[in-house]
């Protein structure tokens, strides 16, 4: 009779317990935190060749991005261009100007209109030496000229032959000079190393070396 009614206690409290458990999980409910605002984006690093820059960063699921760049130390006002991006993971510009300082910033744009787009995540660099022209062949060059070849695609308006102890030449490029890429120096000294070098305004875009023949 007492093993029954300790079986009887026993299993009650069980019940008792089982219950509780019960009531506790249905008034538990599990919520997952959903960010207000997107993370910046992560790895932006940059791949510079010359004048051109290559862009990547690490994805952000459902975003897409706005890439800005100035030529300015993170003032984002000169010469600012503003990029929208979506489906890449990296981005190329060219055509940036030689040995200048540029800045860069890139943000995610958040596809659901109830996430903030995250900050912007900011980068420096110094960009390398542009260099437009064609290494002169043997039969472009003479005693006394030197053709000179470039691409022809980029903007150019002068150019400008020196060497030790001589004069500067100075050829300003007309239009069919520019359309063609190509433009002979004449009046040259024989036997002589030149430097050549490509201008678009004041703007440095090539330098080749060559010298004449005897």
């Amino acid at each position: 009779m007492r093993i029954l009614k300790y079986n009887i206690i026993v299993s009650v409290g069980l019940l008792c317990i089982l219950v509780f458990l019960l009531v506790s999980c249905k008034n538990d409910t599990i919520t997952i935190d959903t960010p207000d605002q997107l993370f910046r984006p992560v790895g932006l690093t940059t791949y510079i060749n010359g004048n051109v820059v290559k862009f990547s960063w690490v994805p952000i699921s459902g975003a897409t991005y706005s890439l800005e760049l100035s030529r300015d130390s993170f003032a984002f006002v000169q010469d600012l261009k503003v990029i929208p991006l979506a489906g890449v993971l990296e981005y190329t510009v060219e055509d940036l100007l030689s040995l200048t300082r540029y800045s860069a910033r890139i943000k995610a744009i958040s596809k659901d209109k109830s996430i903030k787009d995250s900050d912007y995540k900011q980068i420096l660099f110094i960009t390398g030496i542009e260099n437009i022209f064609y290494n002169p062949s043997t039969i472009d060059i003479g005693s006394n000229q030197v053709l000179l070849k470039w691409n022809n695609l980029k903007q150019v308006s002068q150019i400008v032959g020196s060497a030790t102890g001589v004069s500067d030449v100075i050829v300003l490029l007309s239009a069919p000079d520019i359309a063609d890429g190509k433009k002979l120096i004449g009046g040259l000294i024989k036997n002589t190393s030149y430097t050549f070098k490509i201008y678009n305004g004041a703007i440095l875009r090539g330098t080749v070396l060559a010298k004449t023949l005897p």
